[in-house]
């Protein structure tokens, strides 16, 4: 009797405990079922074909739609090769037009969603909270038949501009004015090749505009004609080799050839460097570096490129290496920029 009791007390444990387990398995059940389908495909809500959606999560609903919107501008990147250190220097003015290099880069990037002027209509979808894990969920949308004439209005824009460069290069007397003319034309070539790749995936359709010309043929021209454009670099100083090595990574980035006769364009360039007496246990050098530019094709000079600062190291040949670090750094980006700037203006003060 003792042991029947027993058992069905045990019976009735196990019982309680298979209740309880049951209980426990639907309620989780009933936790996820809460969470609305778009969370985790939100083509569910707004179907490809018409739209671009991205579900964003975070501890807040702002949190939430930042994520969405990182997620959804991830879609507008893409690998479009263009020199953006010179970008603005070749595409001002032409004719009394001017390109809107701003607006054609941020419809590359992320910029064209996230700015707070952005470009592109964003629209908050649906919101759901997890209240169970405080959670927060967004969903966030764009209308593909509201974006593809974005796209397509600055491409066709942008071509314009393109055809006047490539023709004035056509046209142009000079293998100077040439140069820049196709210079020009290749930065807007490049930023309208990012633009039709966004344009096909939010399109869907074959219905992209070929381009008038293609990069691949500007830079083949280019390169054809930049090597008969030569620069003569003349350095003194400290580094001299390193100095000119760096001088001729400009004159190549800018397409141009380097030699000695039938000389075209003349870099002078000296770089100091000296020891200063601080009151460190590091050693200090203080340099400075002048480069001149002469322009034989144009007869224009350059406005002396200046550039001074001061360096610190353990040792005194420590301390001359990272001035010479810097020095190259400084060549490479301002210089180089400057460099094109100047190039660019004397076509224009050429032509006046």
């Amino acid at each position: 009797m003792i042991n029947k009791k027993h058992k069905s007390t045990k019976n009735l444990l196990y019982l309680n405990a298979l209740l309880l387990l049951l209980l426990f398995c639907c309620a989780s059940t009933k936790v996820v079922q809460e969470l609305p389908g778009w969370v985790k495909k939100p083509t569910s809500k707004y179907r490809e074909a018409l739209y671009l959606s991205a579900v964003g999560s975070g501890s807040s609903r702002e949190e939430a739609k930042s994520d969405a919107l990182s997620s959804l501008s991830n879609i507008f990147r893409v690998d479009v090769y263009s020199d953006r250190r010179i970008i603005k220097v070749y595409t001002e003015k032409i004719k009394g037009e001017k390109i809107d290099v701003e607006q054609s880069m941020n419809l590359l990037t992320n910029s064209a969603l996230k700015s707070e002027n952005r470009l592109i209509n964003v629209r908050e979808g649906e919101t759901f909270v997890d209240k169970k894990t405080a959670t927060f969920y967004v969903l966030m949308f764009i209308n593909r038949t509201e974006t593809e004439p974005l796209y397509l209005d600055e491409i066709e824009k942008n071509d314009k501009v393109l055809e006047e460069y490539y023709r004035s290069s056509r046209e142009a007397d000079t293998k100077f004015e040439k140069f820049i003319y196709l210079k020009k034309a290749i930065q807007v070539a490049s930023i309208n090749k990012g633009l039709r790749q966004i344009h096909q995936l939010i399109s869907q359709m074959d219905d992209t505009p070929e381009p008038p010309i293609t990069v691949q043929k500007l830079n083949l021209e280019l390169s054809d004609l930049g090597k008969k454009i030569i620069t003569d670099i003349k350095v003194v100083g400290e580094f001299p080799e390193e100095l000119a090595g760096f001088l001729r990574e400009v004159i190549q980035d800018t397409g141009f050839t380097t030699g000695s006769e039938n000389v075209d364009l003349t870099i002078n360039a000296h770089l100091k460097i000296e020891p200063i007496s601080l009151p460190r246990e590091e050693k200090f050098v203080r340099w400075r570096l002048l480069i001149d530019v002469n322009n034989d094709m144009t007869g224009n000079t350059m406005k002396t490129f200046t550039k001074e600062g001061r360096e610190g190291h353990a040792t005194d040949e420590g301390a001359r290496s990272r001035a010479l670090r810097e020095v190259k750094k400084i060549i490479t980006d301002e210089f180089y920029i400057e460099f094109n700037n100047f190039l660019n203006k004397s076509l224009g003060e050429q032509g006046n």
